[in-house]
C-alpha cells in the first residue's frame, strides 16, 4: 500500500504574505487618478495645458496662412498669440521635468502644484479675454476645468486660482460693457456684428470648445468609472474578512437569509473550530496564528465546491454554507476538509514543525425553520466533538437531541 505524502506548507514570519491578499487594495492606492500624488496630478494638468496650446498654435497658423480669414481677426494680436502659445507650450513642457525629478521632495509637493494650477488659470483667463470673457468656449472651459480641478486637487489650491479668475472675468465683462474696453479683441467684432452668428466666429468657437469639452468629458469619464470601481471594490471588501479573505459574519448572515426565503430550499451548515488554537498564539505568537488562519482558509477553498460559501465566524472558527446539500453530502465534504487540514505541516521561523486539527459540527435546514437555529444546532454538534476528543466530524441529527 502506498503511503500518501503529507502536504507540507512552510509558514515563516514574513509580512509580504499578508499584502498578497490585498492586491485589489494596492490597485486602489496606486492606480486611481484621485489617489495620485499632487505632482502626478500636476503633470496631468501640464499635459492638458500642452494640448490646449497646441490647438491655439494650430488655429493661429491656420488663420495667418488663410488670407480669407484676415478681415475677421486682429492679425497683430493673432501673431502675438502665436508666440505666446509657443512660449507657454515650452514652459509647460519644461515644468513636467521638475514634477517628475523632485516628486519625493516636500517643497516640490507643496509649491509646484499651486504654481502650476495658478499658471494654468492665468493662461485660461488670457485666452478667455481674447475670445470673449463670456463666450461659449470660456463658459465650457470654466465649468469643466473647475469641476475636474475640485475633484483632483485640494479645495485650497483650486479656490486660490478660481476666485481671482472669476473676479477677473467679471471685471473684463464689466469693462467691455460699460467702459469701452475691447471685447474678444482677437476678432474684428465690428465686421462680425454685421452678420448674425458669423460662420468664422462659430467655427472658431467650435475649434476651441470641442477639444476642451472632449478632454473634460474624457477626464470625467475616467474619474467616474474609477469612482464606481472603487465603490464596488469597497462594497466587496466590506463583505470579506480582512485577514483570511473569506466572507465575514455579516455577509454569511445575508446569504443565510436569502437561502431561507425559500422554505423548500435545502442547505447545510458546517461550523469548524481549530483545536487548541490558543496554544499556537501562546507558543509561537499571534502573527504565526494569523498565518495558520490564512492557510486554513485557503485549504477550505481548495476542498469545497464552487457553489459553497466559506466564512470566518470569529476567532479561529469558520463556517461553511452548502446550498442544496443534505447532511450526508455535507459530512463527506467536511471530512475531506478535516483530513486536508490535519495533513498540513507548518514551520516556525526557527523551522520548528507543528500541525493543527479542526473539529466540525453539521446541521441542515431539514431540522430547523430559522437560520439561527440551524447554526445553533451545528454549534451543538461542534461541542459534542470537542467533548469526545476533537478532530472529528459530527452531525446534529445523529446526537439524539430533541430538535427545536
Amino acid at each position: 500500500m502506498h503511503k500518501r505524502k503529507h502536504a507540507i506548507t512552510k509558514i515563516r514570519f514574513n509580512r509580504s504574505t499578508d499584502s498578497s491578499l490585498w492586491g485589489i487594495v494596492l490597485f486602489l492606492k496606486h492606480q486611481l487618478v484621485v489617489n495620485w500624488t499632487l505632482l502626478d496630478k500636476s503633470i496631468l494638468v501640464l499635459i492638458l495645458a500642452v494640448i490646449i496650446n497646441l490647438f491655439w498654435i494650430s488655429w493661429d497658423i491656420l488663420v495667418l496662412m488663410t488670407p480669407s480669414f484676415h478681415p475677421w481677426v486682429n492679425l497683430d494680436l493673432v501673431r502675438t498669440q502665436l508666440w505666446t502659445s509657443l512660449c507657454l507650450f515650452g514652459v509647460f513642457i519644461t515644468l513636467i521635468l521638475p514634477c517628475h525629478l523632485f516628486k519625493a521632495q516636500a517643497w516640490a509637493q507643496s509649491i509646484l502644484p499651486m504654481f502650476i494650477v495658478q499658471l494654468f488659470t492665468v493662461m485660461l483667463c488670457y485666452n478667455s479675454y481674447l475670445v470673449g470673457s463670456f463666450s461659449p468656449a470660456t463658459m465650457v472651459g470654466y465649468v469643466g476645468v473647475m469641476c475636474v480641478g475640485l475633484i483632483l486637487f485640494e479645495r485650497k489650491i483650486i479656490y486660490c486660482a478660481l476666485i481671482p479668475a472669476t473676479i477677473a472675468l467679471i471685471l473684463l465683462n464689466y469693462l467691455s460693457t460699460f467702459s469701452g474696453f475691447p471685447y474678444a479683441p482677437l476678432f474684428n467684432m465690428e465686421r462680425m456684428n454685421q452678420t448674425m452668428m458669423h460662420p468664422f466666429w462659430v467655427s472658431s468657437m467650435l475649434f476651441f470648445l470641442v477639444p476642451l469639452m472632449l478632454v473634460c468629458l474624457f477626464l470625467f469619464e475616467i474619474l467616474l468609472s474609477q469612482w464606481r470601481m472603487r465603490e464596488a471594490t469597497i462594497e466587496k471588501l466590506s463583505r470579506l474578512d480582512p485577514l483570511t479573505n473569506v466572507m465575514n459574519r455579516r455577509s454569511i448572515s445575508s446569504h443565510l437569509e436569502k437561502l431561507h426565503q425559500n422554505p423548500d430550499f435545502l442547505y447545510s451548515i458546517v461550523l469548524l473550530d481549530l483545536d487548541y488554537f490558543k496554544n499556537i498564539n501562546d507558543q509561537f505568537g499571534h502573527h504565526m496564528g494569523d498565518q495558520v488562519l490564512i492557510k486554513v482558509a485557503q485549504c477550505l477553498v481548495h476542498n469545497v465546491r464552487d457553489q459553497d460559501i466559506i466564512g470566518r465566524f470569529g476567532g479561529e472558527e469558520f463556517i461553511l454554507l452548502f446550498p442544496n446539500t443534505s447532511t450526508v453530502k455535507a459530512l463527506n465534504i467536511a471530512e475531506r476538509c478535516r483530513i486536508a487540514i490535519a495533513e498540513m505541516r507548518f514551520f516556525t521561523a526557527t523551522d520548528q514543525p507543528f500541525s493543527v486539527s479542526a473539529s466540525f459540527g453539521i446541521s441542515s435546514s431539514d431540522h430547523a425553520n430559522e437560520p439561527h437555529v440551524v447554526i445553533s444546532q451545528a454549534d451543538q454538534a461542534l461541542y459534542a466533538v470537542k467533548a469526545v476528543g476533537r478532530n472529528q466530524v459530527k452531525v446534529f441529527s445523529d446526537l439524539g437531541f430533541n430538535q427545536f
